[in-house]
């Protein structure tokens, strides 16, 4: 087996990066805690990757300073960091088999050899391969290639590692297994991890704090509820999740909206007309009978759409004033729902985001 390292931490500080006349990384801080699990989100083209590519050294950053461990890198060549990537692709090699693309990892790590069985041994056991010692890749399903990608950057027992979106190419069942594969292993060796990904699914699934990036710039670096629940601007907001716009008066803290005074979270406007983010499953919907009347609170609406979702169901609606929701309904309290069916929708008291 590898020798345990102690975790440490990195610090990247007022990271710049230009490719042209295109800002990457603008000034970029990040800080990751020793041992912790830091996931970047955000859309194509905000810097999440580059970020990645500096912290490996596999892009060099116009200014700023990468600190791993308390240790300047900033100009550490790639191959004297000690820092282990997987990358989407797999890329393991087709000629050699599961073990002989470890090994050949750790012959380029200069481990002696007469440890690296045990280490092979180990990590193959870790993700669960292992009885697959000498299987080539092409005989493996696409879930286990990146498991043994992953015992091959776990093998050589980094500092950091770093995760390129190692789901992506796979199908979503698996993507659900190897992600919590994933982070039990990563848990349970404590290896400080900078995890980039696409799919908020898996960022706050997988992650200790999860950092929102835009224009190269880190919008917000929360634990994934926190991140959810509390946005602190609307960009945020509406990239993590769903959210409906409600208009409403904003005054002492709160916002009218479906006839109810909810508490606005920091970061809202203070005073006059907004408009409220509202998550869906923070709406819920009562059937009007036949005959029946929207008293007791509530603004009555139309079921335009019901789509169930296994355990829950999304329903969309239509308010009088044409204006469009979608709430998230437990499937039990979707039951007897239909298309046309007249609701009243109400709003419970969670803190929300209120925008200009």
């Amino acid at each position: 087996m590898s020798e345990q390292r102690t975790a440490v931490g990195v610090q990247l500080r007022g990271l710049r990066r230009t490719f042209g006349a295109v800002v990457a990384l603008d000034n970029l801080d990040l800080d990751i805690q020793p041992g912790e699990l830091v996931a970047l989100l955000g859309p194509s083209g905000c810097g999440k990757t580059t970020a990645l590519r500096v912290l490996a050294g596999l892009e060099e950053a116009d200014s700023g300073t990468v600190v791993v461990g308390g240790r300047d890198i900033t100009h550490t060549p790639p191959n004297r960091r000690t820092m282990a990537m997987v990358f989407q692709s797999y890329s393991l090699f087709p000629h050699l088999t599961v073990a002989g693309n470890i090994d050949f990892a750790l012959s380029m790590r200069k481990v002696d050899r007469g440890r690296r069985k045990a280490i092979i041994d180990h990590h193959l056991d870790l993700v669960g391969l292992g009885s697959h010692h000498g299987r080539y890749p092409t005989e493996l399903s696409g879930g286990q290639q990146q498991r043994v990608a992953l015992a091959r950057a776990l093998a050589s027992n980094p500092d950091v590692l770093l995760l390129d979106e190692p789901l992506s190419a796979l199908d979503a069942q698996v993507r659900v297994q190897l992600r919590d594969e994933i982070r039990r292993i990563q848990l349970e060796l404590g290896t400080t991890t900078l995890f980039v990904t696409h799919d908020q699914g898996e960022a706050l699934a997988m992650a200790d704090r999860v950092g929102v990036m835009r224009s190269g710039r880190l919008e917000q670096l929360s634990a994934p509820r926190e991140l959810y629940e509390r946005p602190v601007n609307e960009f945020v907001a509406q990239f993590i999740g769903s959210t409906n716009r409600l208009h409403g008066k904003v005054s002492a803290g709160h916002v009218r909206v479906l006839g109810e005074w909810v508490p606005t979270l920091p970061g809202s406007i203070q005073e006059g007309g907004g408009v409220a983010l509202v998550r869906p499953e923070r709406l819920s919907l009562t059937p009007i009978g036949d005959g029946g009347s929207s008293a007791g609170g509530g603004f009555e609406a139309t079921v335009r759409q019901l789509s169930f979702l296994g355990d829950h169901a999304r329903v969309y609606v239509t308010l009088h004033d044409g204006t469009e929701l979608q709430a998230y309904l437990h499937a039990s309290a979707a039951e007897g729902l239909g298309q046309g069916q007249r609701v009243l929708v109400a709003v419970d008291r969670t803190p929300v985001l209120v925008t200009g």
